[in-house]
């Protein structure tokens, strides 16, 4: 008779137990909140609220993803998140609770883990240093080796006009030691021996020859003169230069070019900046924050609201005639 009464009493615990969802739903009637919205608030979906309020543990997903349902939808409806648990919990067959498996505390596999991993680490911090020498040394052969080469390529370009190189092209120079009428003694050169052998006679002709040289020198420089001036005096034709001003009221990425396609501006233009470009129009211009951003072209306000776009962003070519912005 006692176990026939325990068994019944059991029987009656697990029937209170697995009706784990009757909470939550008496929560929400209450509240006046229906099922679609509790799944758009929480991200929950709605068969799986119905399946928590129904107690139906078949059409849940794993404990571990329903638990953390349960306890959304429990502090959502501001109620005890731990009896719901609890209640979950002891309808859930026995090893089901949780489907994680705990990190082990045993030391021996603690210590076996850390082996491993100080073992690894070891070996990548060796094998980064080997790499770091075999580079270097790679490296330092490489540059020996381009000085070697670059020695050898010198030395095969050596010529034997060097002092250091025997070579029959060398030039002799012959000097003369005279006796001058103070008593000095001279040292003079070939050339200067040469000159200083001249008679009366030949320095003479010397003059004759140096003067008639001075004469048609003067007569050459003079037919020149006048050419050099007047190669002086003509100026470069002035290429005419369009003006683009820009004034950035809240700030501007701008992009210009000119015609022949000679890029004026690629920056930002800060917040009430102006800038001033010279080149050749028609330009072509790209740009953001357009609706605050004003231009004129020689002079002439640019009307650029036909070609702003939805994302506040502008891209055209414009030019001026006279009076008159032209678009291209």
């Amino acid at each position: 008779m006692m176990q026939e009464f325990s068994s019944s009493e059991e029987n009656r615990d697990v029937e209170s137990n697995v009706n784990f969802g009757a909470a939550l739903a008496s929560a929400r009637k209450l509240q006046n909140y229906n099922v679609e919205l509790i799944s758009d608030q929480l991200k929950i979906p709605v068969r799986t609220i119905n399946a928590i309020e129904n107690s139906d543990i078949s059409l849940l997903p794993a404990p571990t993803y329903t638990q953390g349902y349960i306890r959304a939808y429990a502090k959502f409806l501001e109620i005890s998140v731990d009896d719901v648990l609890d209640s979950y919990n002891r309808a859930v067959p026995h090893g089901e609770a949780t489907d994680l498996k705990p990190r082990s505390n045993l030391p021996e596999e603690a210590n076996s883990q850390s082996l491993i991993m100080k073992t690894v680490t070891v070996l990548l911090i060796l094998a980064g240093i080997l790499a770091i020498i075999i580079g270097s040394f790679q490296y330092y052969q490489e540059k020996a080796d381009v000085m070697e080469t670059e020695l050898e390529s010198k030395q095969r370009s050596f010529t034997g006009s060097s002092l250091d190189s025997p070579s029959t092209d060398r030039i002799i120079t012959k000097q003369n030691a005279r006796m001058s009428d103070e008593g000095e003694l001279t040292v003079l050169s070939a050339e200067a021996d040469k000159t200083s052998s001249l008679d009366d006679g030949d320095e003479d002709n010397a003059n004759e020859s140096t003067e008639s040289t001075e004469s048609n020198l003067a007569a050459t420089l003079e037919t020149k003169e006048p050419l050099v001036k007047e190669e002086l005096t003509q100026e470069p034709e002035a290429v005419l230069m369009d003006v683009l001003t820009i004034t950035a009221e809240n700030g501007s990425w701008i992009q210009v070019r000119d015609a022949t396609n000679a890029r004026l501006l690629y920056n930002m233009v800060p917040e009430g900046g102006v800038k001033v470009l010279k080149g050749q129009a028609p330009f072509r211009i790209s740009l953001g924050n357009a609706k605050t951003t004003y231009l004129t072209v020689n002079d002439l306000e640019v009307d650029m609201s036909e070609y702003i776009r939805d994302n506040n962003t502008a891209k055209f070519s414009v030019s001026s005639n006279q009076q008159q912005v032209i678009f291209h």
